[in-house]
């Protein structure tokens, strides 16, 4: 019987372990070759209402999502597309201001989808919008997990038509949501680069 318990309980320990140790990794991108015009863009900030009615969810394995996911992602997005130098990007304080001088609000925009006004508000050709569905940490006293999954348009603000999107969705180990989004950016700007040459 104990003999019996002992194995369970090691079976178990090497069950955890592998778990831990598998990374998921999935990044979908589709682009639209047909329209070359875009010089300007603006990165708006990512809806990320879905994860924020869910902040803390679970008893044994609990999951936290980051409070300001939406704004972090972005200033992510903003960064790594400035350094592939293929557009001018505004900056985050640009399209910030921009937007309050307007008096308008960067959540409602978003929602209208009124891509046009929006363009002719920042003074841009293009913008990209995205959406949060996961952007957290789970853990457990052994077990830490970072999570991160998203999708991103960016749009034309003259014809409301999508030039290129992005479909994210990664889980590593141990690793911090925050640093997890910094590397999702960087592969799916990578692999945005090398299916637009």
């Amino acid at each position: 019987m104990i003999r019996q318990i002992g194995l369970v309980i090691l079976s178990m320990a090497v069950l955890c372990v592998g778990c831990k140790t598998i990374s998921r990794s999935t990044i979908n991108i589709n682009l639209d070759t047909s329209d070359r015009s875009v010089k300007t863009l603006a990165i708006l900030r990512f809806d990320d209402k879905f994860i924020q009615d869910k902040a803390v969810k679970g008893l044994i394995m609990k999951t936290i999502s980051n409070p300001d996911a939406g704004e972090m992602l972005a200033d992510m997005m903003t960064d790594e597309l400035r350094r592939w130098g293929k557009y001018h990007i505004l900056s985050r304080s640009e399209v910030k201001s921009k937007i309050k001088a307007s008096d308008a609000e960067e959540e409602e925009l978003v929602k209208l989808k009124d891509y046009d006004a929006l363009g002719k508000m920042l003074k841009v050709d293009a913008v990209v919008i995205g959406k949060i569905h996961k952007f957290g940490l789970s853990n457990m006293t052994v077990y830490a997990r970072g999570n991160v999954s998203f999708t991103a348009e960016c749009i034309d603000t003259k014809k409301g038509k999508v030039l290129w999107s992005m479909e994210t969705n990664e889980s590593a180990p141990y690793k911090d949501e925050v640093d997890l989004a910094i590397k999702v950016i960087e592969e799916a700007v990578e692999k945005l680069k090398k299916e637009t040459k």
